[in-house]
């Protein structure tokens, strides 16, 4: 878990302040001496005055282009209008790429916005970007990224009702936000952040709460799917209609003579008056035609008309901007208009920014059914708008692209991100029209180039991408597994070429690639190699092998620029001998090909070897009679990483320890002794203890394969079997001991494979680790549960795989809905083939697909892929009551949406179902309307044969593996800030984190995982800097972030709002941070169980939450819950256990249960004492605490028999005061004597709250405080 997802834990009664926190003083006083912290750069004040009169204040920063300030202008609501301008400086023109800290400007200076001439693409481009302004494309394309793709539902956690400010927070506060957030997107300047971390925050509740996000909380009880809706959210983003059509004209395209005289495009607008306007876009700008649909006559509407009743002077009809003349135009438009740009103003700026690519987009599994879809005759023409009318006719030449950016020089810091941003941006859209061309190779819709080869062979070519299926059309693969190692290698080949696109090793080129699985196959589409189609493969591969090892070139060019791969990757030189017994030197494997291309680069290709073998589980896994599905296993690049730093750390302290000893024999010297002692102790090394020290380890990725020769390379073969049993007896056991010790705790299925690959496990190993996991220990089945359910989805989804293949693709939405009702939905109907369709009946691997015969498909490829033998009943075992969890990642691992609704895993009583649809109606006096719709939903509900229909599958989406580069500066600058952090160096390591962040803005973009991993971090550090407002605004914005790229339920997204909830419970908007916290916790429950430990530290959190709002009966809930799962999975015997005992005996004291608290305390006190002494300051505290609430006991026990002597007493005199017949009366139900026991109490102290204020202490015996 990295350092921005980890919760902190609030401790203490009331305290609203983690341990963690420090002052800002502090920060500056924790440099380290002898490290400068670099000087603060002076940011650039500029006020750019535009035409109309507005004036927008922009801060920027030195390191950001002219171009970044007019996106800047473009996006403020005063300016929007304007897209084809320029700034002046003096009257001079600026260039749009230079940097500002190239120019000659001063830091406080107006730069003047100018109105340029438009050409077609700027026309193109205006007209475009007014149709994404009116129609608020926030979600990604569904096409490539599937229904409801990166949309954000934050705004519906923080504004329940859609109000403009809670919570303490005013309008003002959000404006100020909003408009910090368009003239600082870099997030660089310091001062203006340091000055704004002074502010005041908002104020702490000080009413009465009598509402809060967890008055309904039920502990045990699973949240229903709904948390995942993103209706309302979208609803919110629904803006108003500005004009009823905005389309390109009919009279397109503009006749030569016309364009001579600048006309460039055709409009036709109908506003919302319902008034028809042809509308021609020329190089001065916009104007009112005299056409009609019928009539072209392209001269201004001013002139052909002029004189007419009701015809204004021609400087009506034209303007500079579309924006503008339409607000002249259409009052209507000019309302509208503006109540648009406030609505978007109202959200937070990256929830309403539109995706660049939609391949970035998350693609959620749970999606509207039928989402509303409205008529836009212009929707088609998108397309020719961005791109241009001649768009179809130009193909891209996607690899002399990618190799000329990559030729793009990389020197100084700025050229450094430029060519990443433009890698960046070449990889996103080279991804969106892959997945495209795949989906169109799958679906048929792509005719191929050898269409007379067998279905497997086919390969296709589109828009200059080569497509091709992960089959092993022509045996390459034989002996290694065919089908099932093509599949294999096509993923290692990802690794490969992402591999070598970190290291970027000059003049060494690679094609991008993508992998596309898509309802069952595997598609790979790779940029073209010049000159491939061409008959030249003898003599272009110049390095490695094309025919598995009968030829083999070694071209000694070649080898040297692979030499630097080499190094990187430790392989060593090693010998490879062809069908004639030639020996050639490689660094690479055989099998990886060096091409030279017609267009003289140097390429390599076919990059699934570059790691080693995994050799152990070759020979005990995949020999004999084994059934493991092929042989290609390999070792993965992390693990290599790994075991090479093992072994250099191991052979440094060697070297030191030994070289240190060699220094005492020949000196004698004690002292020289005692450093060869605190050196194997503290391992610490020192640059004179390494004088001299060689090390060296290589690895050979062609070991224990058929091409290399037996008698070579027996030094690297030897390496290469020692990192394998690393793996099997090193890596694979210590990641065991930290799931079961919940050291390492991942919440779903992918947050697992994150943690097994960045440990170098393959998913291969999975049934190791599930057997090494004990069955029986309750703090290990949760953790084993996902472990085994990971299995599960991945064997399920080899069957749907296969499955989709052998039907037709109208039945795959059927083929889907049985495997998923056979898996989790037999409780509901134990046999789902029953309601197969006649077309689906009839293919017998459908019809003969009972859930016996699917469990024990699972369990047979849960045991050839895994080694792990899965209970005959696991679907009552395991699955029972966790079908959510496991629908999940198989939805997700299928690339499969499915209708939102509440999906029912065993089948509803009748009586339930009414109950519920009565209680959706909020109110239990229903109307005949309302009856009748719940009679309506009811016997909808019972009409369901099935817990998933066929009706309920909603899209099929392509999962997807890319070949991207990493922005490495940025990443430099992000290791080094955390670093920084760790060490205590709080400031510098804020001003690298926050270069880091602008780096990755200006790389990826802000709507990418990357951007959202540097704003938690950097909120994390303004938090330890006691600046909650800056860390719940950088929070806020790792918050939508990553629920937009990476998924609302993603475990990325869940910690970020825990940690958004406790830096707003800091700057005091705590009913803002419980919403969050309830938001955070039914995501928890929905894809994870509710017995984990991490769950008790939210629980804990959320419990002093309500304490600071003074509801203790409310915390109290929490603090037990917290107490009840650490003892559960971590028994009585644990610090955190302790701890938790501490804080429930606070929370009973503030409650006045002193009997109960003592109890509670004494288990802690006894923890602490016994485990850390009775100096330690834990048990010193645990000490006073139970002193004290013991004295508070005796003090209250003896306060409460008294107390009951003199309620007798009061209740005898009352009675005998109070005549018989006035026993019901209105008086005798106020006489003291009838009050209840708890008002008598509070009668006779005299208080109408006796319970103890918080923080403050009880008296002792002697009258002074404890």
């Amino acid at each position: 878990m990295s350092t921005a997802e980890k919760n902190v834990e609030i401790v203490g009664g009331e305290s609203q302040t983690p341990v963690t926190e420090t002052t800002a003083d502090n920060v500056q006083q924790s440099d380290t001496p002898g490290i400068e912290t670099p000087q603060e750069e002076q940011p650039y004040k500029l006020t750019v005055k535009a035409p109309n009169g507005a004036q927008v204040p922009v801060l920027a920063t030195a390191q950001e282009t002219v171009q970044d300030i007019k996106q800047v202008v473009s996006e403020t609501p005063s300016t929007v209008e304007y897209s084809c301008f320029s700034l002046q400086f003096n009257g001079q023109r600026l260039n749009d790429f230079a940097e500002l800290g190239e120019l000659d400007l001063e830091l406080e200076c107006q730069l003047d916005l100018i109105e340029e001439e438009y050409t077609e693409r700027e026309a193109r481009l205006h007209v475009s970007r007014l149709r994404d302004l009116l129609t608020n494309t926030v979600t990604a394309s569904a096409d490539v990224a599937g229904v409801d793709a990166g949309v954000s539902v934050f705004d519906t956690i923080k504004r329940p009702e859609g109000e403009i400010a809670t919570n303490g927070t005013t309008q003002s506060d959000f404006e100020e936000a909003s408009t910090e957030s368009k003239s600082d997107s870099t997030k660089k300047n310091k001062k203006k952040r340091n000055q704004k971390s002074k502010e005041t925050e908002p104020a702490k509740e000080s009413e009465e709460v009598t509402s809060h996000a967890f008055q309904d909380f039920e502990f045990e009880a699973v949240p229903q799917f709904d948390v995942l809706s993103a209706e309302k959210a979208l609803k919110q983003l629904h803006l108003p209609q500005c004009v009823r059509q905005l389309v390109l004209s009919g009279w397109n395209p503009v006749p030569r003579h016309r364009h001579l005289q600048g006309d460039l495009l055709y409009l036709q607008v109908v506003t919302l008056e319902n008034q028809t306007f042809q509308i021609t876009s020329s190089r001065n700008g916009f104007f009112v035609n005299a056409s009609s649909s019928t009539r072209f006559n392209p001269v201004p509407y001013s002139e052909a008309y002029a004189g007419q009743p009701g015809v204004r002077a021609g400087e009506f009809y034209c303007a500079h901007s579309l924006i503008t003349l339409l607000r002249r135009i259409s009052p209507k438009f000019a309302q509208t208009f503006d109540q648009l740009q406030a609505e978007m103003a109202r959200h937070e700026p990256v929830e309403v920014l539109p995706f660049a690519t939609s391949e970035q987009a998350a693609t959620p599994w749970l999606v509207r059914n039928n989402p509303p879809q409205e008529y836009d005759s212009g929707r088609t023409q998108d397309v020719v708008l961005r791109q241009g009318a001649q768009t179809g006719d130009s193909l891209r030449d996607w690899n002399e692209e990618l190799q000329s950016i990559r030729e793009l020089p990389r020197s100084s810091l700025s050229e450094r991100v430029l060519r990443d941003r433009q890698l960046h941006k070449w990889h996103a859209e080279f991804g969106e029209a892959a997945i495209r061309g795949a989906m169109a190779v799958v679906e048929g819709e792509m005719l191929a180039l050898n269409p007379s080869d067998p279905h497997e062979q086919h390969m296709y070519l589109r828009d200059n991408i080569f497509y091709s299926k992960g089959f092993d059309g022509r045996e390459t693969f034989a002996d290694l597994g065919g089908d099932a190692a093509a599949h294999v290698a096509t993923g290692k080949d990802i690794t490969g070429v992402r591999l070598l696109n970190q290291l970027d090793v000059e003049g060494l080129n690679t094609l991008g690639s993508m992998v596309v699985d898509y309802r069952g196959v595997r598609v790979v589409a790779q940029s073209v190699v010049p000159g491939i189609f061409r008959r030249q493969e003898t003599t272009q591969i110049v390095y490695g092998s094309i025919d598995s090892g009968n030829t083999v070139g070694s071209d000694s060019e070649f080898h040297k620029l692979v030499e630097p791969v080499a190094k990187a990757l430790h392989f060593g030189e090693h010998t490879v001998k062809d069908a004639e017994g030639a020996e050639h030197k490689l660094f690479t494997s055989a099998d990886v090909k060096g091409l030279t291309g017609t267009d003289g680069r140097k390429y390599l290709l076919d990059l699934y070897r570059m790691t080693p073998v995994d050799v152990e589980f070759l020979e005990n896994e995949c020999a004999g009679n084994s059934t493991y599905p092929h042989k290609l296993v390999l070792l993965r690049p992390e693990l290599i990483d790994i075991y090479w730093e093992n072994r250099v750390r191991k052979a440094v302290q060697e070297y030191a320890v030994e070289k240190a000893k060699k220094a005492s024999e020949e000196t004698k010297d004690e002292a020289a002794k005692s450093e060869i002692e605190s050196q194997k102790e503290d391992l610490k090394i020192t640059k004179d203890a390494l004088a001299g020290f060689e090390f060296s380890l290589e690895f050979s990725p062609d070991a224990f394969t058929a091409l290399q020769a037996k008698d070579s390379g027996e030094e690297l073969a030897s390496a290469v079997r020692d990192a394998s049993q690393f793996l099997r007896e090193v890596s694979v056991p210590a990641l065991a001991r930290d799931l079961a010790s919940y050291t390492t705790s991942p919440l779903s299925g992918d947050a697992l494979v994150t943690a097994m690959h960045q440990r170098g496990i393959n998913m291969r190993y999975l049934g190791q680790i599930a057997n090494l996991l004990p069955a029986d220990v309750e703090s290990a089945r949760n953790v084993r549960r996902l472990v085994i359910f990971e299995m599960i989805a991945r064997a399920t989804k080899h069957i749907l795989r296969k499955l989709f293949r052998q039907v037709p693709p109208h039945l795959h939405m059927e083929v889907f809905a049985l495997v998923a009702n056979g898996l989790v939905g037999t409780r509901y109907c134990a046999d789902p083939t029953e309601y197969l369709s006649a077309a689906a009946r009839a293919i017998p691997a459908l019809a003969e697909l009972k859930p016996e015969q699917l469990a024990a498909e699972i369990r047979n490829q849960i045991q050839q892929r895994f080694r792990f033998e899965l209970d005959a009943d696991f679907a009552d075992s395991l699955v029972k009551g966790s079908e959510r969890i496991l629908l999940r990642e198989i939805c997700i691992k299928a690339g499969v949406q499915l209708a939102l609704r509440d999906y029912k895993f065993e089948r509803p009583d009748e009586a339930a179902v009414y109950a519920a649809a009565v209680a959706s109606m909020g109110t239990q006096r229903l109307t005949k309307p309302a009856k009748r719709a719940v009679r309506a939903r009811v016997e909808t509900e019972m009409a369901r044969k099935l817990s998933i229909e066929v009706s309920d599958v909603v899209n099929f989406v392509a999962v997807t593996k890319a070949g991207v580069q990493s922005a490495s500066f940025a990443d430099e600058a992000f290791e080094a800030g955390r670093v920084s952090l760790e060490q205590g160096q709080k400031a510098l390591g804020l001003e690298l984190l926050l270069e880091s962040l602008a780096l990755h803005e200006q790389t990826f973009g802000v709507l990418h995982p990357e951007s959202a991993r540097c704003y938690a971090v950097v909120s994390l550090a303004h938090y330890d800097a006691g600046e909650h407002a800056l860390a719940a605004e950088f929070m806020t914005r790792a918050v939508v972030v990553s629920e937009r790229t990476v998924g609302l339920d993603n475990p990325l997204t869940i910690h970020n709002y825990l940690n958004l909830a406790l830096y707003e419970h800091a700057r005091g908007n705590t009913l803002l941070a419980l919403r969050l916290m309830r938001r955070a916790m039914d995501l928890w429950r929905l894809i994870n169980s509710p017995d984990h430990p991490d769950l008790a530290t939210a629980h804990n959190n959320i419990g002093v939450m309500l304490q600071s709002l003074r509801l203790h009966d409310d915390a109290l809930r929490f603090f037990r819950s917290c107490l009840d799962i650490r003892r559960r999975l971590l028994g009585n015997e644990h610090i955190l256990v302790a701890n938790a005992q501490h804080s429930l005996a606070k929370a009973l004291a503030i409650t006045g249960d002193f009997k109960e608290a003592v109890q509670v305390e004494r288990d802690a006190h006894a923890f602490f004492n016994s485990r850390f002494g009775a100096e330690d300051p834990r048990t010193r505290e645990t000490a006073e605490w139970l002193s004290e609430l013991t004295f508070n006991a005796v003090r209250s026990a003896k306060l409460s028999r008294a107390a009951q002597e003199k309620i007798r007493d009061i209740a005898s005199a009352a009675a005998n005061l109070v005549p018989v017949d006035r026993e019901n009366s209105s008086e005798a139900k106020n006489a003291k004597g009838n009050l209840p026991i708890d008002e008598l109490l509070k009668f006779i102290t005299g208080s109408s709250n006796p319970k103890p204020k918080p923080g403050r202490r009880a008296k002792g015996p002697k009258g002074s405080r404890r």
